[in-house]
């Protein structure tokens, strides 16, 4: 198809399914969006305090209320609003500060501990991004704290924060991460050694995330973060690759975000990593919703050069409705996109090596995810017991699934089209 035809056709299938979104989420996407300006207050205006209400609510669903809050007061939009909704994004925007603040000092209390130990860390997602990319903790939701450790030291960092009052999550484990909650204070952690379950096509690059690390001071805490580069490709594909869309509307906030406080990202660092490591369309994808649909400064040559010049329109209106719909998403499309792919038509052969990599890890992950000594002549034995763990965990999902109505059969084949779609590069 020529180029100027795909152009067309995108906006007119944009524009279909931009229809099938809810009034609420168009005037949410609309207000979020930092390209707004000074139409924030006539579009304020327009919108009765019921749909005030609707909005309100959807912000809070996706976690974006305190930006909503910052747009329409950088429009001059606050006082058109019902003095209820007004209150109610001051209270959301001062809680998230309260929260974070709890956060970050118990972040300073780990990196702290672990540095006595000479365990070194990478801060990944909201406190990277509430500190020096928001760089406004009351902006930045965050439902926990994630760390990035070497695999080798993941045990003696769980040890560390034994030593803190944390203690492991009895939920099953998922191969990439280890969760523990703090005993007094409802303070989740997650110790992950690598980022995400390894696809056929997606190999998460630890190595070079490590070699290119900075220095930083979260709060008060001495750690490292990852390169600009490298965050705005993990936050990509952790909503398109990992997730499959199945996030809430601040991963596109994030985005813009990013690309607003890093002016002088390079760019072709994003188009090498991106296309080296099995990110190519999801990424792609990713940025093109962010640009379309969150206001960020994304080249308009980029998702083309990650790889991807004729995106799908049908697929990213397929992205676009499941962001909208992330409340009404299942946990099984959120958290469990590998047994939704086993829906999907994609072959037995296909569906066989998919479970024989969720299953037959490594042995340096197997030990990590079970607290072994990976030289344990017992190692092998935990195969088997990975196996039972994952039977229990997604038995009686799978029995959902199949048994599912008519939304979440729709919402399944969704899932199911953009998984094939982002995997098949």
């Amino acid at each position: 198809m020529h180029s100027a035809s795909i152009g067309v056709e995108h906006l007119r299938v944009e524009r279909q399914r931009a229809e099938r979104l809810s009034a609420s989420a168009r005037a949410l996407l609309g207000f979020l969006q930092a390209a707004a300006g000074p139409e924030v207050a006539v579009r304020a205006r327009e919108l009765s305090p019921q749909d005030w209400d609707a909005v309100f609510a959807l912000a809070l669903r996706h976690n974006v209320a305190p930006l909503l809050q910052r747009a329409l007061r950088a429009g001059n939009a606050l006082a058109v609003l019902p003095e209820s909704v007004q209150r109610d994004l001051e209270a959301a925007r001062r809680a998230t500060a309260l929260d974070n603040l709890r956060n970050f000092g118990q972040f300073q209390q780990i990196a702290r501990a672990l540095r006595e130990q000479n365990i070194p860390l990478i801060a990944l997602k909201g406190l990277h991004l509430a500190e020096l990319v928001y760089r406004d903790i009351s902006l930045r939701p965050m439902g926990d704290l994630d760390i990035l450790v070497p695999q080798p030291q993941v045990e003696d960092a769980i040890a560390v924060l034994a030593t803190l009052d944390y203690e492991r999550e009895p939920s099953l484990p998922n191969g990439y991460e280890i969760k523990l909650t703090h005993r007094r204070l409802n303070i989740l952690v997650e110790v992950h050694w690598t980022l995400g379950t390894p696809g056929e096509h997606y190999t998460p690059p630890i190595e070079a995330i490590w070699d290119s690390a900075v220095a930083v001071k979260l709060g008060d805490a001495d750690a490292r973060v990852m390169s600009p580069e490298f965050l705005l490709l993990h936050v990509c594909a952790h909503l398109a690759n990992h997730h499959l869309f199945a996030l809430d509307f601040r991963a596109l906030c994030d985005i813009a975000e990013i690309l607003r406080a890093y002016p002088a990202l390079d760019w072709k660092v994003v188009v090498e990593q991106g296309r080296r490591h099995g990110w190519r369309r999801g990424v792609a994808a990713a940025l093109r919703l962010a640009r379309d649909h969150g206001g960020a400064s994304v080249p308009a040559d980029a998702p083309a050069a990650i790889g991807d010049d004729t995106l799908d329109p049908e697929r990213l209106a397929d992205a676009l409705e499941q962001l909208a719909s992330f409340a009404e998403i299942s946990y099984e499309l959120r958290f469990a996109p590998n047994l939704t792919a086993l829906q999907s038509p994609i072959g037995w052969p296909a569906k066989i090596a998919m479970l024989w990599k969720r299953i037959f890890v490594p042995r340096a992950e197997l030990a990590a995810i079970y607290g072994i000594s990976e030289q344990s002549a017992s190692t092998n034995l935990y195969y088997a017991v990975r196996l039972r763990d994952l039977v229990r965990r997604y038995a009686a999902s799978a029995r959902d699934l199949s048994l599912s109505g008519p939304q979440l059969a729709a919402n399944t084949a969704r899932n199911a089209r953009l998984a094939r779609w982002i995997n098949d590069t």
